[in-house]
């Protein structure tokens, strides 16, 4: 395994990315460190779960993804690894890594959404989990506000290596996953979608998907009392705003 992902939210002003970069070469000098995104919102989980799940399956499937958006850090809070058909998962227990396995898990209805927005998951066959308890693989000694760069990338290193990931600490039978909310079909046929990331160019992307649309593609898009009708192709067909399938 050579290629290593990596995302947060530690910017690129300050030396955080370059002390976890650092670690893993350390560990591995062989490694093959790729940017996702260091731009997401402070403390933003469900934007970097968002960006992470969006990026993972165009990686060959023994990438390493870690993932570090962590406000829990140094709290009771597991870390953990993650194994699925589509690529390993290293970052904290906090619904990082929901829209990279939401093709392996249940639907999650809202009326299962517990207050704090996260729910318990039962792993579904093809995925293992483990958690990351053996400070066999950790820095010494552990900072309690910087795991990224003393437990997850070192983990990652050492996964990179070929180390089994029962050696990380005990197998876990369920992870913590966010409610990732579908769009709601009314009984006319109409739906309500919603915006689940912006980005910088300012493009609403929303969980509305192009197989709900109609086969003429005929229909009228509503947003804070404005009306878009159709969709278009390419950016050049409209003035204003506009609808379009997204990339």
């Amino acid at each position: 395994m050579g290629i290593i992902t990596l995302t947060t939210d530690f910017g690129l002003q300050d030396a955080y990315v370059a002390a976890m970069k650092g670690v893993i070469l350390s560990l591995n000098p062989d490694a093959r460190i790729l940017d996702v995104s260091h731009q997401v919102e402070p403390q933003n989980i469900q934007q970097a779960a968002f960006l992470l799940g969006e990026t993972c399956h165009y990686f060959p499937a023994d990438t390493i993804h870690l993932a570090v958006v962590d406000p829990g850090v140094g709290s009771g809070r597991r870390g953990i690894i993650l194994s699925t058909p589509g690529g390993l998962f290293i970052g904290p227990d906090n619904g990082l890594f929901s829209y990279a396995l939401s093709p392996y898990l249940p639907k999650i209805t809202s009326d299962l959404l517990p207050a704090e927005g996260l729910l318990k998951l039962d792993l579904p066959r093809g995925v293992e989990a483990f958690q990351i308890s053996n400070p066999a693989f950790w820095l010494n000694p552990v900072s309690t506000t910087f795991h990224g760069r003393d437990i997850f990338a070192p983990a990652a290193a050492y996964v990179s290596l070929g180390t089994p990931l029962s050696e990380f600490g005990p197998r876990l039978s369920w992870i913590y996953a966010f409610h990732l909310p579908g769009p709601e079909i009314a009984a006319d046929g109409s739906f309500t979608g919603h915006v689940v990331y912006i980005d910088h160019f300012g493009n609403l992307i929303t969980d509305i998907t192009l197989r709900m649309l109609p086969s003429d593609k005929s229909i009228g898009l509503e947003i804070l009392g404005r009306t878009i009708y159709g969709l278009c192709q390419n950016y050049t067909q409209a003035s204003g705003l506009l609808a379009v399938i997204g990339s």
